[in-house]
């Protein structure tokens, strides 16, 4: 064997091992989690309770950092050109998809830029109703949508955003059309659907239903795959003849190139932090709902809502 050859066969022996020595070093330092959201909203909850149970488990301080701006994509990006060790982690929603389709110029593909870690929580919607509308269930409702093209306004956080996707899904199962304004925030939304001058809103459990259960609002489905246990009284859309479900996710995700062994790690952790009564209570008490913790169901998931987020672009 040449000499040239041996010296590439240690250098690439050298490089092995200590690729090797930093998967087993894993963590080094400090973990620090990126909510792209101001603190106290409930991907900031979320993010902050896996924080505080993963540092006894990883041995190292685990933060959370606050990094807002763009929809999401500041942090979303900021983390998918961190080094990928699993020191950098991003607590998002499945909003980014979104954010992400409806900035091209950005260039930036969630789906290949992150690797998912566990799932976390999922954010559920429901379909809530002005008690002006003459509808007391989805069939009425896409009956006098039918009726009044048009006329009715369907209240969005933005354009391409999943409660746009939601109405427009309403809308379609109609055979009608609605109007879709744009609001900044649920606050203003929701002063505008209480006051009678928008109808419609697909927004979240935990945020609307304490207005329908006051008799402000009338919440007629919601927009999960299944029925939620707590609400078994409203039916889901699909079962209301709307071919559309959506789950807003919450999760863990790491820059796509970390290696699979930190990724692996990483799920295990979470999975054992989520399957703790103690956590699982206090994720159901914001209106959350636990799903599977495993990387492969949350990818799965992820890529399907990039799709879709994609496809309401094209539109």
């Amino acid at each position: 064997m040449t000499l040239s050859r041996r010296l590439l066969l240690a250098a690439a022996a050298t490089g092995a091992a200590a690729a090797a020595q930093a998967q087993t070093a894993f963590p080094s330092r400090p973990v620090t989690i990126i909510v792209p959201f101001a603190a106290g909203g409930i991907t900031d909850i979320l993010a902050r309770l896996m924080a505080e149970r993963l540092s006894p488990r990883l041995g190292v301080p685990v933060v959370v950092e606050n990094r807002s701006g763009a929809g999401g994509l500041i942090a979303a990006q900021a983390v998918a050109r961190a080094p990928a060790d699993g020191h950098t982690l991003l607590m998002h929603s499945s909003g980014i998809l979104f954010a992400a389709a409806n900035a091209p110029e950005q260039n930036f593909d969630p789906n290949a830029s992150l690797a998912p870690v566990a799932f976390v929580a999922g954010l559920p919607s429901v379909l809530v109703v002005h008690p002006s509308v003459p509808a007391r269930n989805v069939a009425e409702l896409l009956r006098h949508i039918r009726e009044n093209p048009g006329r009715l306004n369907c209240g969005v956080l933005g354009e391409g955003t999943s409660d746009h996707l939601s109405c427009q899904a309403v809308a379609r199962a109609a055979g009608g059309t609605m109007e879709y304004p744009v609001y900044r925030g649920l606050p203003p939304l929701n002063l505008d659907l209480l006051a009678g001058a928008i109808q419609l809103n697909i927004g979240s459990v935990p945020v609307q239903m304490p207005l329908a259960r006051e008799g402000k609002l009338r919440a007629l489905a919601v927009a999960t795959g299944e029925r939620l246990a707590d609400l078994p009284e409203l039916p889901t859309l699909r079962e209301s003849g709307v071919d559309w479900d959506f789950l807003a996710i919450n999760a863990l995700f790491a820059p796509a190139a970390t290696p699979p062994a930190i990724l692996a790690r990483l799920n295990a952790e979470a999975a054992a932090i989520l399957a703790d009564p103690a956590v699982r209570a206090r994720i159901t008490a914001t209106g959350a709902i636990l799903g599977p913790p495993d990387a492969a169901s949350l990818g799965a998931t992820f890529a399907r809502d990039w799709q879709r987020a994609l496809a309401a672009r094209q539109r």
